[in-house]
């Protein structure tokens, strides 16, 4: 490869020179297209509901997006969160704690995430908010920020408006079980923002393409000009040299070379132009 490189103008070279690293790269892009592309075609086809009579058309254990409110009652807030929580002291129920801005995350540093089982209100009803206790749970979208010292808090504080996703569990406590996620925004405002990553993902493998396939077309270009030349250079006649102890037919071969040779104009000496 080094060989062609260097037989190469800079352009060439440099995307030849490159060629494996945009392969790579260009690989990486495509998994995780397919990665991106799968959940966006998943969280599409979760179902959105506002109300409790919805709820009940639904079937067992069916993963639902379901928005309403978290509710107001303080005392329903302090038993969500237990005593002494520090979340019910900042005004939030439920957090994650990040490093203040401008701050760097210190060696070892653990930052809490407080999710707490709730109940919801809804327009026709009431729904228990139960947080999976196996699966990473994850907020998005806070509407509120505290701080405190160099951490600050992000969350959701009693009346918010939110939206959780989890498994409809229905009997006489209707559950949603398994909640791994909450946040601030609506379906459509959620279907958007994937929309936006998924294209910004596809723009970058599609360039990635681009580049590596352009790569691959210059190398072989490359090749096949080297290829061509050492073809032309096996097929040039030389001029044969009378060694002693030639035959007389092998003078004679030797001498229809050589005069071949001499009428081949691509080797006869061409005059030098005059100052």
């Amino acid at each position: 490869m080094f060989k062609v490189i260097g037989k190469s103008n800079w352009l060439t070279g440099t995307m030849i020179f490159f060629m494996p690293v945009l392969l790579i790269f260009f690989l990486a892009s495509q998994l995780a297209y397919s990665q991106v592309k799968g959940k966006f075609e998943v969280y599409q086809n979760i179902p959105e509901v506002t109300r409790l009579s919805e709820l009940e058309r639904m079937p067992a254990g069916q993963v639902i997006m379901v928005r309403g409110r978290i509710p107001k009652k303080r005392a329903q807030v302090a038993e969500a969160m237990g005593p002494g929580g520090e979340g019910v002291a900042a005004g939030l129920i439920i957090f994650q704690e990040r490093p203040a801005d401008g701050r760097e995350v210190r060696f070892r540093e653990e930052f809490e995430l407080v999710f707490p089982a709730f109940v919801m209100d809804l327009p026709d009803g009431h729904l228990a908010i139960m947080p999976s206790l196996t699966r990473e749970r994850v907020i998005q979208h806070e509407g509120h920020t505290v701080a405190d010292g160099d951490r600050q808090r992000t969350g959701f504080r009693p009346g918010d408006l939110v939206t959780v996703q989890g498994e409809w569990q229905p009997g006489q406590v209707p559950n949603l079980s398994e909640v791994t996620g909450i946040t601030g925004v609506d379906k459509i405002s959620l279907v958007t923002e994937w929309e936006e990553a998924f294209g910004k993902v596809s723009r970058v493998r599609n360039g990635l393409g681009l580049l590596t396939l352009l790569s691959v077309v210059l190398l072989g270009g490359q090749l096949r000009g080297i290829k061509a030349n050492k073809v032309t250079q096996a097929e040039e006649p030389e001029a044969c040299v009378e060694k002693p102890g030639f035959s007389r037919f092998e003078q004679t071969i030797c001498a229809e070379k050589s005069l071949l040779f001499a009428k081949d104009d691509r080797f006869q000496a061409k005059p030098k132009a005059r100052g």
